[in-house]
């Protein structure tokens, strides 16, 4: 783990009003007022970006493939293990056939960086040669064992008429498509137990210059298909495994080290796939203490400001949790008791919103609160986005009505 820190220095008081905003909790309170803690400096926050260790990435929404080489955040690339299933029980013998080619198809809901337009996409195909189980929990960094030999010989991307209808065939060599058809009418083909422990899956990975395709592994197109003629017949037909389903999936990233951000001023860091998060800390909880004592809060919220690339969009939602006494991380009582849309974290044009009212009277009055809190990517395992927050834009507003 590495981190980056850096101290922003704020005002509780500097920006004290008279609450006069008719959409504010606390209107109608007599004598309700507001402080705006803002970054004209006396009181310490301080602001770690740290590179995360690993994240659950099992059975993840998207499996992640392609490699960017971010001028900022570094090089990132997503890789995954997965298995296939056969349509149905029973697979009978197949016999007197030619392979035609074999493709794994994957339908693409979006994509990160460019599509591929410098055309460096290359993608490598291993047979897996350990166990990968559904019920079972993988993190990120999992490393599975597998072949020597890369199946993948090309591979195609076609964008469609819609992101809907997009899709990347990778071409294999037809030596894994005779493997499948000379097992058929086998043990091995008898249900998906007795496939597995014959086949037991794929480790799919790519380089790119900039291309990350979120491949969507339980859409219609998405499918593992050794196409085959009988000797004597023109006519082609398949043989379709399953990717989606109950087959297991496990996105794997590349380790992130925060040594690798250019370090500047009043800059904070928060990338998906294991990439980077961001710590906040009250430095001066007896300051807070005693500027609050006798007043009642009423409303709480922290803005952060996120710096704008064309390149590489932020994410369209970050999550705002705390860490308690014991280290763990957990969610604000603000999300769990007054829900998603009241606790905010979408962007709202260069704007994440957080209300969080209830930690800051428990920080002011529960000793068991810490005051660390972290900043995490939405979808972190499911998407590639990064974000750069601009701490000089950093605000906490409070209002609160004196007793």
């Amino acid at each position: 783990m590495n981190i980056l820190k850096k101290s922003a220095y704020f005002m509780l008081g500097v920006g004290l009003f008279a609450c006069d905003d008719p959409n504010v909790i606390g209107l109608d309170l007599p004598g309700s007022a507001r402080f705006t803690v803002s970054n004209d400096s006396i009181q310490n926050f301080e602001t770690s970006t740290i590179s995360e260790d690993n994240l659950r990435s099992d059975e993840s929404l998207h499996l992640l493939l392609g490699q960017i080489n971010d001028p900022i955040f570094g090089e990132n690339k997503g890789a995954f293990a997965t298995q296939m299933l056969l349509p149905s029980n029973n697979i009978e013998e197949i016999q007197n056939v030619v392979i035609d080619s074999v493709l794994i198809t994957y339908s693409y809901t979006d994509f990160y960086g460019d599509l591929n337009e410098s055309n460096d996409l290359d993608i490598n195909v291993f047979k897996l040669e350990e166990d990968i189980n559904k019920d079972s929990i993988y993190y990120s960094n999992y490393s599975p064992a597998i072949s020597n030999t890369n199946l993948a010989i090309g591979n195609k991307i076609y964008d469609g008429d819609s992101i809907s209808s997009a899709y990347i065939n990778i071409h294999l060599d037809n030596s894994i498509g005779q493997e499948l058809i000379d097992a058929s009418g086998s043990s091995s083909m008898i249900d998906n137990e007795s496939f597995l422990d014959f086949f037991k899956g794929l480790y799919v990975e790519a380089t790119a210059s900039n291309t990350i395709l979120y491949l969507n592994p339980t859409a219609d197109k998405s499918r593992f298909s050794v196409y085959y003629h009988e000797v004597g017949v023109d006519t082609a037909v398949s043989l379709d495994f399953e990717l989606g389903g109950n087959a297991a999936r496990i996105n794997i990233f590349n380790d992130k080290d925060s040594s690798f951000l250019v370090e500047e001023e009043e800059k904070a860091y928060v990338q998906s796939m294991a990439g980077h998060k961001v710590k906040l800390e009250f430095l001066n909880r007896d300051y807070l203490h005693e500027m609050f004592s006798g007043k009642a809060i009423n409303k709480v919220s922290i803005d952060f400001e996120c710096i704008e690339d064309l390149n590489y969009p932020p994410h369209e939602k970050i999550y705002l949790v705390r860490e308690t006494k014991d280290g763990e991380i957990v969610l604000l009582k603000d999300f769990t008791i007054e829900g998603d849309q009241h606790f905010g974290g979408e962007i709202d044009g260069t704007t994440y919103r957080f209300n969080i009212t209830r930690y800051f009277v428990q920080l002011l009055t529960n000793d068991e609160y810490t005051d660390v809190l972290y900043l995490l990517p939405s979808g972190g395992s499911a998407n590639a986005n990064r974000t750069i927050l601009d701490e000089s834009k950093t605000s906490i507003k409070i209002i609160y009505t004196d007793i």
